[in-house]
């Protein structure tokens, strides 16, 4: 939660860096492991995610490329693991004629050839071709890359001093689809930080994007603003980090297509296009953990 910029870390494993810590009782996390160790307990996240629907927020906006997540997450596990996280729906019957797995090459590559190359977010819920059939499903499926990412730091401070920080969130209205599969939203924050005089000054807004999976249990709310003081002790350096109560995840989006050409001939297809997308931790309402970090 927000107020986390001024926790005290938990207890470590023997053999790993303690974090500093001042006199008056201010811990600064000098390692990514430090980090880890404090938030994996307090906000857990899932080692996979799905989501119901395309996700239309939180998806990485740099191309991702088939090689790379085949070395996570081969396809033919997402295959198997698609109808487990994301239901029935993306079964494919034996009676029709199936091609593929359609296994594509990146990111960008989400256009569909048997319907005029309509891209795959225009492709999801879309009716049936089979009259009597389910809307196109399409979801994610990933497992998890990187955990609690920054989304905002403040300016590196030496001390001895005492810094003041003043921060807020507000979470965006959910974006939900028709069927009310697809969920997620916008986070936006700003960051007071100390001025070089000694007071403060804008420290700027940020914003990020998100998507909740099947396994949400808890929606990230709005949080009211707070202030803080920290002493960063005399030799030491500290800044203030805005860590992602989420993680990163890489997979796939898929979508089933059940097709009926122009002659009445019907055929269906499993398509997995490479993805990558920022995925809420399940139970956790607040959407940021400001943590202190010293060197």
């Amino acid at each position: 939660m927000l107020a986390a910029a001024t926790l005290i870390a938990a207890p470590l494993l023997a053999g790993v860096a303690t974090p500093a810590v001042a006199e008056d009782g201010n811990t600064y996390f000098t390692t990514e492991q430090q980090v880890f160790d404090f938030m994996n307990p307090r906000v857990p996240l899932n080692q996979k995610e799905a989501i119901k629907g395309y996700p239309v927020h939180g998806q990485d906006s740099q191309k991702i490329t088939l090689d790379a997540v085949e070395k996570v997450y081969p396809h033919d596990q997402a295959l198997k693991d698609v109808p487990d996280k994301l239901g029935t729906a993306f079964n494919l019957p034996p009676g029709i004629p199936t091609e593929g797995p359609d296994i594509r090459k990146s990111s960008s590559d989400d256009k569909e050839p048997w319907l005029s190359n309509w891209d795959a977010k225009s492709m999801c819920e879309q009716p049936s071709h089979n009259p009597d059939g389910e809307q196109q499903p399409c979801g994610f499926v990933g497992v998890l890359d990187q955990s609690y990412p920054v989304m905002q730091t403040g300016d590196r401070v030496m001390g001895k001093q005492t810094a003041h920080y003043k921060t807020t969130a507000m979470v965006g209205k959910d974006d939900t689809t028709t069927s009310g599969w697809t969920v997620g939203g916008k986070v936006t924050a700003t960051l007071v930080r100390p001025g070089n005089t000694g007071g403060t000054t804008p420290g700027g807004e940020f914003s990020f994007e998100y998507s909740q999976s099947t396994s949400t249990t808890n929606k990230w709310t709005s949080t009211t603003e707070q202030s803080f003081d920290y002493e960063i002790p005399d030799g030491m350096s500290g800044k203030v980090e805005g860590r992602a109560n989420g993680g990163w995840y890489t997979g796939y989006n898929v979508y089933k297509l059940d097709f009926t050409d122009g002659s009445g001939n019907r055929k269906q297809k499993m398509v997995l296009i490479p993805a990558r997308v920022l995925i809420q931790a399940p139970g956790e309402s607040a959407p940021l953990t400001w943590v202190k970090r010293g060197s």
